[in-house]
């Protein structure tokens, strides 16, 4: 039996070939709830013609959305997942705006647990093994003293493409995370390796990711 939730499209980032979507729903007994639409593949993500308009346009920021989804994930620590109905099309039913998002905002005490670092990052990941029940794996927040910063990461193990990655502080918590907002990743790619200190972003949206070699990294998903 399917159902439809309205959303605001708050994420728009890369997964795998495709996207991960998210919103928050804008209306109804469930106002406010996070929804991460997922794909019907094995992989999950949501692809160009799963998030196509009847027009031919795709969904993008800050879209208002109806989506029609077939049932919840089957159990996962991301509470929010929900399968699409990847026969009907979403529905685009408004547009929301930036001046919108200070309502949304979330204030959790932390980004999940902290403690956990990747070679390039700063309480950027969480283990696996601590993620035994569902919870709230997307947020968005407003994040303090941005900067970001462009690099090879990995050209010490022989990958020499380049990552852009934040560092910034919240609730007085150092955090550095990968960007996966592709608009944000090619504007800074374009600017060249180096650190930068944009003066315009207000708020992030963060996602804990699925698992990947014994953790769940922390990503920035989209960037306002």
């Amino acid at each position: 039996m399917s159902y439809d939730f309205e959303i605001i499209c708050l994420a728009n980032s890369r997964k795998h070939s495709g996207r991960c979507i998210a919103g928050k729903i804008i209306n109804g007994e469930r106002q406010g709830e996070w929804i991460r639409p997922v794909g019907t593949s094995v992989s999950r993500e949501i692809t160009e013609r799963d998030r196509g308009y009847d027009d031919g346009t795709t969904a993008q920021h800050l879209d208002l959305i109806d989506i029609t989804f077939t049932e919840p994930q089957a159990p996962s620590f991301q509470s929010e997942n929900h399968v699409i109905d990847d026969g009907t099309y979403w529905d685009k039913t408004g547009q929301g705006a930036i001046t919108d998002l200070a309502g949304l905002v979330d204030a959790p005490p932390s980004l999940w647990e902290n403690g956990y670092s990747s070679f390039s990052g700063t309480n950027d990941r969480v283990p696996e093994n601590l993620l035994t029940a569902p919870r709230q794996t997307l947020f968005l927040i407003a994040p303090n003293n941005v900067s970001i910063k462009v690099s090879a990461e990995g050209a010490a193990f022989g990958d020499s493409k380049r990552s852009v990655r934040a560092t910034f502080t919240y609730n007085r918590q150092i955090y550095s995370l990968k960007i996966t907002d592709p608009a944000v990743e090619q504007h800074y790619k374009g600017l060249g390796n180096g650190v930068y200190s944009p003066a315009e972003i207000s708020y992030f949206t963060v996602s804990l990711g699925e698992t990947w070699d014994g953790y769940a990294y922390k990503l920035i998903a989209a960037v306002f």
